[in-house]
């Protein structure tokens, strides 16, 4: 477990490197989300970042 969430740390803040710098977290309403599924869709969404088939989203209130 902790491990999936030790890659998404590193992910957002290398040791070198990009950093994330702000970062939100929208849980969908739902108030009881671990920190490992917070770790399990960050990681997601960096693998499809990477592959290319993450979609930018520019205003995200329209």
């Amino acid at each position: 477990m902790s491990t999936m969430i030790e890659r998404a740390a590193d992910l957002l803040f290398p040791e070198s490197g990009r950093q994330t710098l702000n970062i939100k977290f929208f849980c969908g309403g739902d108030d009881n989300v671990t920190a490992l599924q917070l770790a399990e869709q960050v990681v997601r969404a960096e693998t499809q970042i990477r592959g290319g088939s993450a979609r930018l989203v520019e205003r995200i209130d329209s």
